[in-house]
């Protein structure tokens, strides 16, 4: 691959949605669909949207970390963001209320990793929109690249409200549609002509 062309890659990918295609062979990552927050020519970090935490709750989640117990979104899902440090904390959300240390990583979506965030959504005051993530899916150099060169992901544009959305049950179908796909006719089968 050309420099120029490696380099589009890069920086198309963050702020774009990876959907797990039927060749991805992992079964954490099955029918996963990853916002990318990083990508560059040494690593790649996104959050899975669509693996919510089975009976784990905001309310929970706030039990464990010995914090006050939230008033607002109580039985907000927390979601598993991917297998690497499982028990770091993320925090997705609309871009009006920023942190000192959150990242926008598009005009719409900013990153946060502060228990003070999680403090100001248990009162109420935090951002319009959000998913709490616990663990995130990365890639070392080169990794992701090979991943895409044996489809195992698509690339779409991603879009906030299929990030916001708690209807985990058709996002995967959804972001295959963005790219014109009809999940039922995808095979697992895939080859060069």
């Amino acid at each position: 691959m050309n420099d120029e062309k490696a380099s589009l890659l890069f920086t198309e990918l963050v702020g774009h949605f990876l959907v797990a295609t039927p060749q991805m062979n992992d079964p954490q990552f099955h029918q996963a669909v990853i916002f990318m927050c990083k990508h560059d020519k040494q690593t790649g970090m996104g959050l899975v949207l669509n693996k919510p935490k089975q009976n784990f709750t905001f309310s929970k989640l706030t039990e464990k970390l010995s914090f006050i117990k939230p008033r607002f979104e109580q039985n907000r899902i927390i979601y598993t963001g991917g297998p690497v440090e499982d028990r770091r904390g993320y925090i997705l959300h609309s871009d009006e209320h920023l942190m000192p240390d959150s990242v926008k990583i598009t005009d719409e979506i900013a990153l946060s990793m502060q228990v003070d965030m999680l403090s100001e959504i248990a009162n109420g005051i935090g951002p319009a929109r959000f998913k709490i993530l616990l663990g995130y899916t990365g890639w070392a150099a080169g990794q992701l690249e090979e991943e895409l060169r044996q489809n195992m992901w698509i690339h779409v544009p991603a879009s906030p409200e299929m990030i916001f959305t708690d209807d985990v049950s058709s996002i995967w179908e959804k972001a295959l549609g963005y790219c014109g796909f009809n999940a039922s006719n995808l095979s697992p089968q895939s080859g060069w002509a």
